[in-house]
């Protein structure tokens, strides 16, 4: 366990990484609906040892998310990398479409060590987990960038989550080409939103609640939205 000093430091560090006023009604709306339930063991030890940066509460609140939403329907994942949510969400029932460019020729590369890791070898592990995980027929895989796909995407998606690109041109461009197809009802996922170190994907959130949409759920940086 982190030493009290250790912890109010994190606690400071967390609070002062966001740009108030702005980011004030997304502060208090992810700390008010905090979710605290784990990932079921069977599918943490899964993913446990996959490359990616999904954490045990993030992950619990993408099981909720899979098996206690009302809404019937597909997950559209932007930013899949080895598979960590996309087991997540597979292993709970639902189908995945799987949208990932898998390449380093994009803005934001701070996934692949901005090239020191080889983006075909993160893809060809991508499939080899799906298939050790047993939920290769539960997955369709999309590799491509997020904008070039929407362009052509009709497909609608009960939950749709949304960890591609961090900038926040990125982000945005993938919330307004992306929730288009998000079903009435459906439920939007951002991850990196909280205290990671992207600030433009926390703008892009925050913005989010001046649209029609509110906080519904929140764990570690991983943040769930729905429509007012």
């Amino acid at each position: 366990m982190a030493s009290l000093p250790n912890r109010l430091l994190f606690i400071w560090r967390t609070f002062s990484s966001f740009e108030y006023p702005r980011d004030l009604p997304l502060v208090i709306g992810a700390f008010r609906s905090r979710h605290y339930e784990l990932c079921p063991a069977d599918i943490w030890r899964i993913i446990d040892t996959l490359g990616g940066y999904l954490r045990p509460r993030e992950a619990g609140l993408l099981y909720w998310a899979a098996t206690r939403w009302p809404l019937a329907g597909s997950v559209i994942e932007l930013g899949s990398y080895e598979g960590r949510s996309t087991i997540v969400f597979a292993r709970a029932g639902r189908f995945v479409h799987a949208v990932d460019a898998w390449s380093l020729a994009v803005p934001d590369r701070s996934a692949y060590r901005d090239g020191q890791i080889s983006a075909d070898d993160v893809f060809d592990r991508f499939k080899h987990n799906l298939r050790h995980a047993g939920v290769e027929d539960q997955v369709s895989i999309h590799r491509g960038l997020t904008k070039t796909i929407g362009q052509k995407w009709n497909m609608p998606c009960a939950i749709l989550m949304v960890d591609a690109g961090h900038t926040y041109e990125d982000a945005k461009s993938d919330l307004e080409t992306w929730t288009s197809f998000l079903l009435p009802g459906g439920l939007l996922l951002m991850h990196d939103v909280i205290y990671d170190g992207f600030p433009g994907a926390t703008r892009a959130a925050s913005e989010l609640l001046d649209q029609g949409w509110r906080v519904i759920a929140s764990a570690d940086s991983l943040v769930a939205f729905a429509r007012k």
